[in-house]
C-alpha cells in the first residue's frame, strides 16, 4: 500500500499521523508517549542510516560534487544525529535527567548538528563542481542572520533555554 502512495495521499496520511499523536495525547500520559516516540524516532533512525549510509560513503568517495551527493549527505547526517541523539535522550531520562548531562556541551552539539546538515540541504540546490551558486550563499547568509538575531534577543533578554 505505501508504494501505491500518491503525492496527495502520502501528505493526507502525514496529517493524519499528526493528528492522531495529538489525539492519543489526550489520553496517554505523555512520558510514556515521550518514550514510546523517542524509541520509535531511534529505530526509524537506525534503519535510515544504515539505508542511506553506502550512498553517503559514495558521496564523500566521489567528492561530493554535485546537489544530488549533498543531499544525500543531508540525509545521512541528519537521521546519524537524530539515531545519536535518541540514544543520549533515552539513556538521559533512563538516568533520571541527570543535571551534569543537561548542563554538558553535548546539548549544544546537537543543533549545531542540525545546523551543520542545514547548510548541506541549503548548499545543494544549484551545487556543481564544488561552486555554490549566488542564491545558496544568499540562502545560508539568510539562514545565519535569522539564528544569530535570535540568539542576540535572547542573550540580550537574558532569555534563559535551561
Amino acid at each position: 500500500m505505501i508504494r501505491s502512495l500518491t503525492p496527495n495521499r502520502a501528505v493526507v496520511f502525514a496529517v493524519g499521523a499528526f493528528l492522531a499523536y495529538w489525539i492519543a495525547s489526550m489520553f496517554v500520559p505523555p512520558l510514556v508517549l515521550r518514550d514510546i516516540f523517542n524509541s520509535l524516532a531511534f529505530g526509524t533512525a537506525v534503519i535510515i542510516t544504515i539505508t542511506w549510509g553506502p550512498a553517503a560513503f559514495r558521496a564523500v568517495k566521489n567528492g561530493a560534487d554535485s546537489g544530488e551527493w549533498l543531499l544525500v549527505l543531508a540525509i545521512f547526517l541528519i537521521w546519524l544525529v537524530v539515531l545519536c541523539q535518541r540514544l543520549y535522550v533515552i539513556a538521559f531520562n533512563w538516568l533520571g535527567r541527570p543535571e551534569s548531562w543537561a548542563l554538558s556541551p553535548v546539548s549544544g552539539f546537537w543543533p549545531y548538528s542540525y545546523t551543520v546538515a542545514g547548510m548541506l540541504f541549503l548548499s545543494a540546490p544549484g551545487f556543481r563542481d564544488g561552486d555554490l551558486s549566488t542564491r545558496n550563499i544568499w540562502a545560508i547568509i539568510l539562514a545565519v542572520a535569522i539564528g544569530s538575531l535570535l540568539a542576540g534577543v535572547m542573550i540580550g533578554a537574558s532569555i534563559s533555554t535551561v
